[in-house]
């Protein structure tokens, strides 16, 4: 199917007083482009759509304008350059590698974003995943509602997880602060550095803060360059091989966090900790039903991207 590129120019308005009719209109004209199928090393000037329910592959493409994946509709996109923001619909997909995108990516009630390889400004989800591998944010990353998992990749803001499944970090260094607040399914923090104060309240599930646990093995060391706080949690919270710089909080947590051998905590303990269980403290297998996480993400979006992938064949050569 071809591209097509649409102007829509706002119509005229008819403004009424007494017998005196008087005719404006405007000369601003918004150019948008819709992509359905394969597109290519072109550019795009101006705004690119993917519409409600179509897929889209990109591979060289530039766009300088926004980029707007509709309900339902999927982007798969390699080695592109997007200049302005991105924004990803109901149920929509959005799947980047190895490409720079200049402005913030925003998903609301997205099936998932996945974000590979590449340097984004910012990412954001409300709702569905939000999986970024081997990537360089040079601002935030926040999700609520949903998954978070961030691997290989660094953040110069701040990350939040809140309010939904789990918020898991490796191997990832956050400049900023790090805040997991509210998930079902608690979170995981391996081989990682944050910068900021690191706070974790409120969530259910296991907490697994640095060291092999339940939810995974971890090899490396975490550093925490200012305070830890665990707050509030009720699930099983175990805090090891991680170096600690400022004060631990750990108060109102049911059962009381576990602080193994391999942690350190510089800046003193405020509040309730325990020595793990002799079978906390020792390296353990997944529990029983448990995966790990990113391999599970890995999945979903390679079934997506995959689906999409053979949609846009199916509909021929985007035309750019």
């Amino acid at each position: 199917m071809k591209l097509r590129t649409y102007a829509v120019t706002a119509a005229a308005a008819l403004l009424a007083s007494g017998g005196l009719v008087a005719l404006a209109s405007s000369a601003q004209a918004a150019l948008y482009t819709t992509c359905v199928g394969d597109g290519g090393a072109v550019t795009v000037r101006g705004d690119l759509v993917v519409p409600e329910g179509e897929s889209c592959t990109l591979e060289g493409t530039k766009v300088t304008g926004t980029v707007t994946v509709r309900d339902g509709a999927d982007l798969v996109a390699s080695g592109v350059t997007l200049g302005g923001p991105v924004a990803v619909g109901d149920g929509a997909y959005l799947d980047v590698t190895g490409s720079t995108l200049k402005s913030a990516v925003a998903a609301a009630g997205a099936f998932g974003t996945h974000l590979q390889d590449s340097t984004v400004k910012s990412a954001s989800a409300h709702g569905g995943f939000l999986y970024a591998v081997d990537t360089s944010v040079g601002g935030e990353v926040a999700a609520d509602g949903g998954e978070l998992y961030v691997s290989g990749s660094t953040v110069k803001g701040a990350v939040t997880g809140t309010g939904g499944l789990y918020a898991d970090l490796n191997d990832t260094t956050v400049k900023g602060a790090l805040t997991v607040t509210g998930n079902s399914l608690g979170g995981v923090l391996c081989a990682s550095e944050v910068g900021g104060a690191t706070a974790y309240r409120d969530n259910g599930d296991t907490l697994q803060l640095g060291g092999d646990g339940p939810l995974g093995s971890c090899a490396g060391a975490s550093y925490l360059a200012k305070t830890l706080e665990v707050t509030g949690n009720t699930g099983a919270a175990v805090l090891d091989n991680t170096i600690v710089a400022g004060k631990l909080t750990a108060t109102g947590n049911t059962p009381v966090l576990a602080v193994g051998p391999l942690a350190r905590v510089r800046g003193g303990i405020e509040g309730e900790t325990a020595v793990p269980a002799a079978a906390e403290a020792a390296p353990r297998a997944l529990r029983p039903g448990a995966r790990d996480r990113g391999q599970a993400l890995a999945g979903q979006a390679a079934e997506r991207a995959a689906a999409a992938r053979s949609a846009a064949a199916a509909a021929g050569d985007a035309g750019l």
